[in-house]
């Protein structure tokens, strides 16, 4: 059997037929799509693709989380094309840009993004075909100039062609590009075996009906491998949850047994909880927490969290822990397909980021992470100076630093090029201050920088602890000063934070929920520390 994303897709697909395989809401429905009818919709996509003489073509895919960008995704890469997925919410022009420079021959595209239709349709020139992944025309796009039709026409088209080829494990699958916090994108070119690896190397299992609520953006990596791939494999029901104001009130909708979130997420959601019975997030016990509040907010079946991105304090995994609900930490990059490491139910370690996967191995340069393993991507899309940067010599330069334990589990202590060296030739890791700083629930975000050489917290409060503490502009000050002060007394003077900035605006953030650490203005009053 070869490694690709057909054969993982088939096998679930003739052993799962009769299961769901997608929840969706429509208006307040619960939708559901069965193994057998999503394996239709693949097959006709990816047999009306050959019918239009596509074949290791690049392909687009913009738009929400829904069945029909799951189909086309499967159906694309199953028939032996390219899938290019993109982020929905970035600027016309900017998603023009990476059409173009993917060299994309065909767009798949939500209704719903009527401006994208027609910003693609007018400045991309190698498109070919644009398909709205819906039935109805959405409206504004009856120009006759643009090249746009109905995804179902398309699988109509798939009835007048029988077989499809077969992609090879070494073939490409996907083009992912990066959400990084800082540069320019890249174009991570992922093969099937890379994919597939990654899935089946991701120790987890879970019964064939388990249920699973993807809330991440499903254009990135680990959403798209970790919720989906790996996910279908296992038989599972994956449901989609349509907004993230919205997931608390699904997830007790869903009832999931498993989610994927980010840190983010996590310290929201408990944030919340905390402040909802006024316990204090840094002191606070849960013996008075009743299990209606516990399925109130999480459903009733919910006990696995994987999470990644991000550090995630040890705390919180306390936390929830009290909730009935394990939360496991892995590490990532959609270079590597992109687990690398991760904590599991029979073997983990709080405050860890795991042990890497049976197919991968770790080695350190200077205290930077080195990857090696057959989840490694291939290459930079068209970026030959970026990618002999990153590989070399078979091995994945990640730009984090970490150490090993004696267990073999990997811990990570900053990023190589956000390290902050002082002039007086100490290094400070600004992540690992932030990860103490937001432990304070009045802390919604924080990022640490190092000016005129000292130490700068930049600090976006959390409006929620204000207002429900009645607190003044003035008091917020005074209350972040606070946590500054009691910060700087248990540390050696050169991580001594010296200046506070209070932002009015949250950072600027990618796609995942990572703030971008460069280029976030530093607006708001600020005052000196004391």
């Amino acid at each position: 059997m070869t490694h690709t994303i057909k054969d993982l897709w088939q096998k679930s697909a003739q052993s799962y037929p009769d299961l769901t395989a997608i929840k969706y809401l429509d208006h307040k429905n619960i939708c559901r799509v069965s193994y057998r009818e999503l394996d239709e919709m693949i097959s006709m996509i990816g047999r009306g693709l050959l019918a239009k003489d596509y074949s290791s073509s690049h392909i687009a895919i913009i738009g929400e989380s829904s069945y029909m960008w799951v189909a086309s995704y499967f159906g694309i890469v199953t028939g032996g094309n390219i899938a290019v997925p993109l982020d929905a919410s970035l600027p016309e022009d900017e998603i023009t840009d990476l059409i173009n420079r993917a060299d994309c021959e065909a767009l798949f595209v939500s209704p719903k993004l009527v401006n994208i239709i027609k910003a693609s349709s007018a400045n991309c020139p190698k498109l070919r075909d644009i398909w709205y992944m819906s039935e109805y025309t959405p409206e504004g796009i009856a120009d006759e100039s643009f090249k746009v039709d109905s995804i179902y026409n398309l699988m109509s088209l798939g009835t007048l062609t029988s077989s499809l080829p077969s992609p090879s494990e070494d073939d490409l699958a996907t083009i992912i590009f990066t959400s990084g916090t800082t540069g320019k994108s890249k174009g991570v070119m992922l093969t099937h075996k890379n994919l597939y690896d990654n899935v089946i190397n991701v120790d987890y299992t879970a019964d064939p009906g388990a249920v699973v609520l993807s809330v991440l953006p499903i254009h990135h990596a680990y959403c798209l491998v970790m919720d989906w791939m790996k996910g279908f494999s296992l038989g599972a029901c994956i449901c989609i949850n349509d907004s993230l104001m919205h997931m608390v009130r699904n997830m007790s909708i869903f009832n999931p047994d498993i989610m994927l979130m980010v840190p983010l997420m996590i310290e929201s959601v408990y944030k919340k909880i905390a402040a909802t019975i006024n316990l204090s997030a840094s002191t606070s016990t849960h013996s008075s927490i009743n299990a209606a509040l516990t399925i109130k907010i999480f459903g009733s079946n919910l006990k696995i969290i994987f999470t990644g991105g991000a550090h995630l304090d040890p705390y919180y995994i306390d936390r929830f822990n009290e909730f009935g609900i394990d939360i496991f930490e892995g590490y990532g990059m959609s270079e590597c397909s992109p687990v690398i490491t991760t904590n599991t139910l029979t073997d983990h370690k709080k405050g860890s980021i795991g042990k890497p996967l049976a197919n991968v191995e770790l080695s350190f340069e200077d205290g930077e992470i080195l990857v090696r393993g057959t989840s490694v991507m291939k290459g930079y899309y068209k970026m030959k100076e970026e990618t002999d940067k990153a590989l070399k010599d078979g091995w994945m330069h990640t730009g984090d630093k970490g150490y090993l334990d004696d267990d073999g589990y990997l811990y990570i202590n900053g990023r190589v090029k956000n390290l902050i060296i002082l002039s007086n030739g100490e290094n400070v890791s600004p992540e690992e201050i932030e990860n103490k700083l937001s432990l304070n629930p009045l802390v919604r975000e924080v990022v640490v920088s190092g000016e005129n050489n000292g130490l700068t917290a930049s600090i976006y409060p959390d409006e929620d602890v204000t207002k429900q503490k009645g607190l003044s502009k003035d008091s917020v000050q005074e209350s972040l000063q606070a946590i500054i002060d009691n910060f700087n007394a248990a540390q050696p003077s050169y991580r001594h934070i010296t200046k506070l900035i209070i932002r009015d605006d949250p950072f600027e953030k990618n796609a995942t929920g990572k703030i971008k650490r460069f280029g976030n203005s530093q607006t708001g009053s600020s005052q000196k520390a004391v």
